[in-house]
């Protein structure tokens, strides 16, 4: 299957160039990636190719993360290369064509699939795309997992996880060796440093100590990189390989204590290799987690940890219970709703040619 990522200028997800697959490598798309590695796994596992357009639609994404925050704008304006033209974009050349946000007006006359993710679940235009995809979209991609799978026509809403790549991320950032320690989450040490989003050092500081205490185990983490929040210029090439790299020395992996989201960093955390730690909540916790590691709440996780510690044979039920589900869940069974639509499509696409020839005759 041949694919194409497409993004807007000021989307700060993804690379900030234009690039094709051949022209680059899983380990080289860092260099011009500077945020998180959200669709990093995907662009590896599928090759894809990502195309930059210009702002087409200022979704509420890209007001909070961009526009509302003074100068951001000018500053991924001037690091972002290739830019091109939605018309310039060889449609037809592909079998998928995925974007970030619902930005583009599509052909209704293609035989190639066209999908969408909503990047922030909170952005109003996932709620809208769950009853329906928008602008002629033949699937809207649920990362919250709260579509149905797929009710076998076309437009549709499904659940569709952002699909993992474990062998590419761990071949650049597995450690040969783990540390003996448990790497938290930032969303946890915020939730118990009382902090937003990752603000405070002090009390993030204080809440890792904290933990390190009541779980008897060094705490790894990382302090929330806002990003374009703080005006980053030159913006920090090479800090999502960085940040996995890290992750990848350790043997255990948390996050808990927050209930938004869908959980995606113990995806990331999966994809290394890591014993990860979650709670039920969790669309991608559920998913992925062992019962023993899938806590109900913070008060349950030093029982769960010690547990686990002190059973190499439960360590390895784990890491092998993790590695079916990240391939059912989060390869195969998205790959399979892929390749059943395209086929919809295709078979949509002849019908309507023979219908229109036997029209002529």
């Amino acid at each position: 299957m041949k694919v194409a990522i497409v993004k807007q200028v000021l989307d700060t997800f993804g690379p900030w160039s234009s690039i094709r697959w051949e022209e680059t490598s899983p380990e080289g798309l860092f260099r011009i990636w500077p945020s998180r590695a959200l669709h990093w796994e995907m662009t590896t596992l599928l090759g894809a190719d990502w195309y930059i357009i210009p702002q087409q639609v200022n979704t509420d994404y890209t007001y909070d993360s961009v526009l509302k925050q003074r100068g951001s704008a000018e500053i991924v304006r001037k690091y972002t290369q290739k830019v091109v033209a939605p018309e310039d974009i060889p449609y037809d050349s592909y079998d998928l064509v995925i974007t970030n946000d619902p930005i583009l007006d599509f052909p209704s006359s293609s035989r190639t699939l066209f999908a969408y993710f909503v990047v922030e679940h909170w952005d109003r235009r996932y709620r809208t795309s769950l009853h329906r995809p928008m602008r002629k979209a033949d699937l809207f991609l649920a990362h919250m997992m709260d579509a149905p799978e797929s009710q076998g026509s076309l437009p549709e809403a499904i659940s569709f996880p952002y699909i993992r790549d474990p062998k590419s991320t761990r071949a650049l950032f597995s450690a040969t060796e783990r540390e003996e320690a448990v790497w938290a989450d930032w969303r946890t040490l915020s939730f118990l440093g009382a902090t937003n989003n990752g603000n405070g050092a002090e009390a993030i500081k204080a809440a890792a100590r904290r933990l390190e205490k009541v779980l008897h185990l060094p705490v790894a983490f990382r302090f929330f990189s806002m990003g374009l929040y703080h005006g980053e210029d030159p913006p920090q090439w090479g800090d999502a390989a960085e940040f996995l790299r890290e992750l990848g020395r350790q043997k255990y992996y948390l996050c808990l204590g927050r209930g938004s989201g869908a959980g995606q960093g113990l995806a990331d955390a999966a994809s290394l290799g890591c014993i990860c730690f979650g709670e039920q909540d969790k669309p991608y916790h559920r998913l992925l987690c062992h019962p023993e590691v899938l806590c109900g709440d913070l008060q349950e996780l030093p029982r769960r940890v010690k547990r686990v510690q002190a059973s190499q044979d439960l360590q390895e039920e784990i890491r092998a219970w993790q590695e079916e589900k990240l391939r059912q869940h989060f390869i195969e069974e998205p790959l399979a709703l892929l390749d059943a639509a395209l086929e919809r499509k295709r078979n949509r696409a002849r019908n309507v040619a023979g219908r229109a020839a036997g029209n002529r005759c």
